[in-house]
């Protein structure tokens, strides 16, 4: 399966350190320029190690007209995400933002979250348990309902 990447999941992954499991999960994974410019910005924890991870998956958006109808509602990595996998026939996005993953499924389009991800890296054997990711998450101020939490850990066999 390939995925396209909004900047969230990746910075999430790499709280966890744990970006390997989406070379596990996905047979590639593409950004579009302006996610590799937000997740490598200098002023930006975990630079040194996004870079290393996406300079290689970066993909350039060809229709800057859809993406500037797309930032009304959105922002430019997100909106780029989006325009990135439709222009490249790529049914799947990995985006966390409520609004961002509505967008892209009225587009057409398979959103899938961090928790979704580590939902199924759960399922697979890639992590032994659900929750201390989730925790570790939390604790660094990665937003995530506390409906979404349990429901999770409902799905991972975890309650």
């Amino acid at each position: 399966m390939i995925i396209v990447s909004d900047s969230s999941p990746l910075i999430s992954f790499a709280i966890l350190n744990k970006l390997s499991l989406l070379e596990k999960i996905f047979d590639n994974l593409y950004i579009p320029q302006s996610v590799f410019n937000e997740i490598t910005s200098q002023k930006k924890p975990f630079t040194q190690k996004l870079q290393s991870f996406t300079e290689h998956r970066v993909r350039q958006v060809k229709n800057d007209f859809a993406v500037e109808l797309l930032l009304k509602d959105l922002d430019v990595g997100e909106a780029e995400a989006i325009v990135l996998a439709k222009e490249n026939n790529i049914r799947d996005i990995l985006i966390d933002e409520y609004k961002g993953r509505k967008i892209a499924f009225t587009e057409g389009l398979f959103p899938i979250g961090t928790v979704g991800v580590l939902i199924q890296a759960k399922k697979k054997g890639f992590i032994n348990a659900l929750k201390p990711e989730l925790d570790k998450l939390v604790v660094n101020h990665r937003r995530i309902s506390k409906e979404l939490y349990t429901k999770a850990l409902n799905l991972a066999g975890e309650k």
